[in-house]
């Protein structure tokens, strides 16, 4: 009992550490020794729970085994091949470290059956508003940095909504809570002009609303079917109203079909080119070391994109771990031990991190911790059920 009591304070101050991570540039300067000690002790204590989860029996299901393995090739790519002076190399690792390893505690946490919904509603509601301050943080610092007068803004920080996403699901008695919420994240992700975060945001609109239908009671079924319906119209009315006077959005999606990818199309070609007109094999199979995407796409930029990224710094092997990753978790959502509402979240999650693979990144990303932990309380869990 007293192990349990313990378990639940590190939870709550796990969730509480990564508050205070993430609203600095708001409510402190970013870049303080303030936030980069929140970020070791979130580090250390998911470690000490890395290696508690390594040791528990009989609980190692694939998902977890191939999330490890990847979590150590990009920790031990680093040592061997990571430049210790190169920022960019420093702030992809601090991104991987954060994504791969808070989801140990948490699996834990699920696995002890000290991880429920009203925990992580709970985080829903604290992270809300601080994604919201650095939305406008972000999109203040871009407008400064600019010489034109030029006031659209594509602004990163729609990703965080995104991945708040799933935890709307959790919120399936409390249905007009949930609507205004995820009203608020669709918002921020239109008003962003991050054409991967809105598709993405697309995908976490169409589940939550075919989520809410399903999750309708039996008893008072003509009642709630007649809120729905006028939730979905009024969620409808107000996401067409929002995309149609962002006229920025509009003209960027207008150039894909034009063909413009901001470069992306270079560097996804240069990538795969220097890759596979390699004469070492090696480099064919294990890469060519820890962030070499930024040498590769003769750019000096990153993938934007895990699958190339991962042929350019593991090979063929990366990409290999990466789709079993995907697959394991498929797998997961196929279960027939599971209630069909925990199989539809977690193929929210896959769905929206895959397409945030190709688009953008998952697995070094600064807002991957939340699909981290969503991912933990399913899959660590022995329940059948969401609790």
């Amino acid at each position: 009992m007293l192990k349990i009591i313990k378990s639940t304070y590190i939870r709550d101050f796990i969730f509480l550490l990564l508050g205070l991570y993430y609203a600095q540039g708001t409510l402190y300067a970013k870049g303080t020794s303030f936030s980069k000690a929140l970020y070791i002790i979130i580090i250390v204590i998911s470690f000490f729970y890395f290696i508690k989860t390594l040791l528990l029996k009989n609980t190692k299901t694939l998902f977890y085994n191939i999330w490890t393995i990847l979590f150590l090739l990009n920790f031990f790519g680093f040592m061997f091949t990571g430049i210790n002076s190169n920022p960019y190399h420093i702030s992809m690792f601090k991104g991987v470290l954060l994504t791969l390893m808070i989801f140990y505690p948490f699996y834990f946490f699920s696995y002890q059956n000290i991880l429920k919904i009203k925990n992580l509603t709970s985080f829903l509601l604290l992270m809300i508003p601080l994604f919201i301050l650095q939305y406008y943080l972000n999109a203040e610092q871009i407008l400064d940095e600019r010489v034109s007068n030029k006031l659209d803004v594509v602004n990163n920080a729609s990703y965080l909504f995104v991945g708040l996403i799933p935890y709307v699901l959790l919120l399936k008695q409390k249905k007009i809570v949930a609507t205004v919420i995820m009203l608020i994240l669709i918002f921020f992700i239109i008003q962003s002009s991050k054409r991967g975060a809105l598709f993405s945001g697309v995908i976490g609109l169409l589940f939550f609303v075919f989520f809410q239908l399903r999750t309708i009671e039996k008893k008072n079924r003509f009642k709630s079917y007649l809120y729905l319906s006028a939730a979905i119209i009024g969620i409808s009315y107000f996401t067409f109203n929002v995309f149609k006077n962002n006229e920025y959005l509009t003209l960027r999606l207008e150039n894909i079909l034009e063909g413009e990818s901001s470069g992306r199309d270079t560097i996804y070609f240069n990538l795969f080119y220097n890759w596979v007109q390699s004469d070492n094999f090696i480099n064919l199979i294990f890469g060519f070391g820890f962030a070499a995407s930024i040498q590769l796409s003769n750019t000096g930029n990153f993938a934007h994109n895990d699958w190339l990224e991962l042929l350019s710094n593991f090979g063929l092997f990366g990409v290999t771990i990466y789709f079993i990753l995907f697959m394991a978790a498929l797998k997961k959502v196929m279960s027939p031990n599971w209630i069909i509402e925990k199989r539809i979240i977690l193929l929210v999650i896959v769905l929206i991190m895959l397409m945030n693979t190709l688009v953008y990144r998952f697995y070094s990303a600064g807002d991957g911790f939340l699909y981290s932990i969503m991912l933990a309380y399913l899959i660590g869990s022995k329940n059948k059920e969401l609790i």
